[in-house]
């Protein structure tokens, strides 16, 4: 797992919740170029003018100040 897209997200309550929060849109597009298993969401659910966003991933679950990488969850439950 690469050790830089880990970095964005913090590891609480078995959930890896992205650091820089909502609207944070620079930070969220960096971290999708980071992440070999990036995958587009569908169209109706993407809020990010750049397709290669986290926001736009179809592996994120949104949160009231976040949102939770469940590629990550899984990624690392599967590795341990």
């Amino acid at each position: 797992m690469n050790q830089e897209l880990l970095n964005q997200f913090e590891y609480e309550t078995e959930r890896w919740i992205f650091r820089a929060g909502l609207q944070q849109y620079p930070e969220a597009r960096r971290a999708a170029l980071l992440c070999s298993r990036f995958a587009p969401d569908d169209e109706d659910e993407q809020v990010d003018d750049e397709m290669r966003s986290c926001y736009n991933c179809q592996y994120r679950r949104w949160m009231v100040t976040s949102f939770e990488c469940m590629m990550l969850k899984n990624t690392v439950l599967l590795n341990n």
